[in-house]
């Protein structure tokens, strides 16, 4: 998000999820989605076990998926699905629906569609923002999708397929002073979520009074309508969908960042399946779906060229 050093039913449901959520004292959730957030039918959307899968094959160490030619491991074959772990807290990238249960957001489509290309389904395992490097070198899952910012840091642990570029902004109390570049931090206390690149931008900034750093961007919200934290530094598509739900507390003022990548994280000895990611992530730029799937949450094509 510019997760990152340092994430996705009726209207109604939605704003009295959200909230019970701005209202609770302890860790925060992501609000619960509208009908419009659910994943639409089609190629460019597939939803969560959504899509028609191919069955896994046996024989060659490595396989071809029946889907665009791509050389996908065998493991992930005999599998017959790609596991990834996302921090379901992070609306509208990677939340949970309505049911509570079911992962959707635009990480979650993007990952349907890639592991559809493999030959495979894609199961989202959730888990929280700090264990999933952790959880990904100790091999508890094949990939990590989370709107995570590839940086050098990062690197050094894992594999990057970039697939999309987010800014960040500052979220502030509707009709607060706004904030409207970093230097405007001074003086104010700041809520970010813990080990992100957010947290690295308010840390760079001399003078902040104080930085708040959550477990979740949900509990940053919280903070600041509970007045206990002044600003928050958020990758800008997850603020204007808080900001849409309650828009007589919340108001995006300025931009903290440009557009930065995110990416599909791998382990560095699995070098194979990073072929395979990189793959589909190459068709899925070519023939225009990962910009579908980008238009269907945000309206606008977000998606790495």
């Amino acid at each position: 998000m510019s997760k990152m050093s340092r994430a996705k039913g009726a209207a109604l449901a939605l704003l009295t999820v959200l909230a019970l959520a701005l209202t609770a004292c302890g860790k925060g959730s992501a609000p619960a989605a509208s009908g419009g957030g659910q994943p639409a039918q089609g190629q460019a959307a597939q939803g969560q076990g959504g899509q028609e899968q191919a069955k896994p094959a046996g024989g060659q160490a490595t396989q071809q998926a029946q889907a665009g030619g791509i050389a996908v491991p065998q493991r992930i074959k005999d599998a017959g699905k790609m596991t990834f772990a996302t921090d379901d807290t992070y609306p509208p990238m990677e939340y949970k629906d309505t049911d509570n249960k079911t992962i959707i957001g635009f990480d979650v489509d993007v990952a349907n569609e890639v592991a559809r290309r493999l030959g495979v389904k894609a199961e989202m395992v959730s888990t929280e923002w700090d264990g999933l490097l952790v959880g990904l070198t100790g091999r508890r899952f094949d990939a990590v999708i989370s709107s995570m910012n590839v940086t050098p840091e990062r690197q050094q642990q894992v594999d990057f397929v970039e697939y999309a570029k987010l800014a960040q902004v500052f979220v502030v109390p509707k009709g607060a002073a706004p904030v409207k570049k970093l230097e405007d931090l001074k003086g104010r206390v700041v809520a970010v979520q813990k080990n992100t690149t957010s947290e690295d931008l308010a840390r760079s900034v001399q003078g902040v009074k104080e930085i708040k750093s959550y477990d979740s961007f949900a509990d940053t919200f919280i903070a600041v309508e509970q007045k206990r934290a002044d600003v928050i530094v958020i990758d800008e598509p997850v603020g204007l969908f808080y900001v849409k739900q309650k828009p007589d507390v919340f108001e995006v003022t300025g931009t903290a960042a440009e557009p930065e990548p995110v990416g599909i994280a791998l382990r560095k000895d699995d070098a194979e399946l990073k072929a395979a990611v990189e793959a589909a992530i190459a068709e899925m730029k070519k023939d225009g779906t990962l910009a579908a799937i980008s238009k269907k949450w945000f309206g606008s094509d977000i998606s790495v060229r």
